[in-house]
């Protein structure tokens, strides 16, 4: 009995060493990778605003540049360029694309994290390997260079420190998210679901401790955005109460500014509007409703459905935090999904915060393994298919092969959503799960 104590925190050490050192030769391959391809259209852009900083400041930097970014993200491509000035002899190519690698590092080793408490460690450790080695984040991060991974890196950690009662934090990583991708502003019901649970579940709900998690999530999520934008707006100051003017203002301006920019129903996307209306107006009607609007309507009802269910589930359970905790992820997966499925406008490579959180859920059904391999591969041929476009001035795969490829991969898409979405209902709504293993 002894030497089975004895024997368990070497077992345990050598499992976190194992993880260590293969993420650490996973993350060099990564690096040497990014030397390969590159979409040097975006990474032009990358360079190119981080100079600007550097030139103009930042309290300028949008009224002398185009530019479709919120602010979070520039101050990352400012500091990139400061290291490049001083190290020119640095590779620019590992060094602009080093914030993605480094985010997906960290997504898996919170992988890792998250689902250690939930499930076994062989699980774990195998989730967190899974989306490192995925083929879907090294063509996001290491390949094309896009920034997806360090947006989906906070909300993860979010979640994370929101179902582990550290509210401050969690509102933290959620600010941070939405200041560097607006769209992340989608997961704050779910963030506020989790804050107000000590009320849904108090037998007290009126007493002020029960709103304390939500007051911290919403003042740290205000302090964080106004801290943000503030160098941005500095030089405009001409009142004290511009200093809470002065952020919603230019968040409002960048959201739009992003989200304005592309009025396409789909871009290059394999998602329902590309199907039909790749490229096309998002404002053409359909039975009197534009497009967007569809779409809108569309992910209004699923995420309604979703948000729901899980209230519906919370008030029924007593201590199960194993599958609280694993539906809150799941919830995050489909409304992700729902997202870039059925809102106009998405681009591509949006999907890759939806692959995080289905890692973390990967194996709480026998199907679920390989719908995550199904969604992982048209995710890898819709980037493929992305590049081949963007870098032949969209000669580069033929109409007649475009009609049959991407109808035929959005509904692979559309069977993985079903699938997951169904499995969460049968988990919320009923209490036996028939999918499950």
């Amino acid at each position: 009995m002894n030497l089975e104590i004895a024997k368990k925190p070497n077992l345990k050490n050598n499992v976190y060493l194992q993880l260590s050192l293969i993420l650490l030769a996973g993350f060099l391959l990564r690096i040497f990778f990014s030397t390969l391809i590159t979409y040097e259209g975006d990474f032009g852009a990358w360079q190119g605003w981080g100079r600007a900083l550097s030139e103009d400041g930042f309290s300028q930097f949008y009224g002398k540049n185009w530019c479709d970014y919120m602010p979070g993200y520039l101050y990352v491509l400012w500091i990139l360029n400061e290291i490049h000035t001083a190290m020119p002899w640095f590779p620019v190519h590992i060094l602009f694309k080093l914030p993605a690698n480094l985010s997906d590092l960290g997504i898996s080793i919170l992988i890792f994290v998250a689902l250690k408490p939930i499930a076994s460690t062989r699980i774990a450790m195998i989730s967190s390997l899974v989306y490192f080695f995925n083929p879907a984040s090294l063509s996001n991060s290491t390949f094309w260079g896009q920034v997806d991974s360090v947006h989906a890196f906070p909300i993860l950690f979010s979640i994370i420190l929101g179902l582990r009662k550290r509210f401050v934090l969690s509102g933290f990583f959620a600010a941070l998210a939405f200041m560097i991708k607006p769209q992340s502003i989608v997961l704050f019901p779910i963030i506020g679901f989790i804050a107000i649970d000590p009320f849904l579940r108090s037998a007290q709900r009126w007493s002020i401790k029960n709103f304390i998690p939500s007051i911290k999530i919403i003042l740290t999520i205000i302090v964080v955005c106004t801290v943000i934008t503030l160098p941005f707006i500095w030089d405009k100051f001409d009142s004290f109460f511009y200093i809470f003017t002065g952020p919603i203002e230019l968040i409002k301006e960048r959201f739009d500014a992003a989200y304005e920019q592309y009025k396409f129903a789909s871009l290059n996307t394999f998602n329902f509007w590309g199907a039909f209306a790749m490229w096309k107006n998002d404002g053409l009607l359909f039975l009197g409703l534009s497009y967007k609007t569809w779409g809108t309507l569309i992910f209004g009802t699923l995420f309604t459905v979703i948000f729901a269910s899980l209230f519906k589930f919370n008030f029924q359970r007593k201590d199960k935090e194993k599958d609280y905790t694993y539906l809150i992820f799941q919830a995050v997966t489909l409304i992700l999904f729902a997202l870039f499925l059925f809102v106009t406008r998405a681009h591509e490579r949006h999907l890759l915060p939806s692959i995080v959180f289905f890692t973390v859920i990967m194996f709480r059904s026998w199907i679920f393994p390989y719908l995550y391999a199904i969604v992982s591969g048209v995710y890898v041929c819709n980037m493929i298919y992305s590049y081949i476009q963007l870098t032949t001035e969209y000669r580069g795969v033929p109409d007649e092969i475009e009609k049959v490829l991407i109808p035929f991969m959005f509904v692979l898409y559309l069977i993985a959503f079903v699938v997951v979405f169904l499995n969460f209902l049968n988990h919320t709504l009923k209490k036996k799960d028939t999918l499950n293993s």
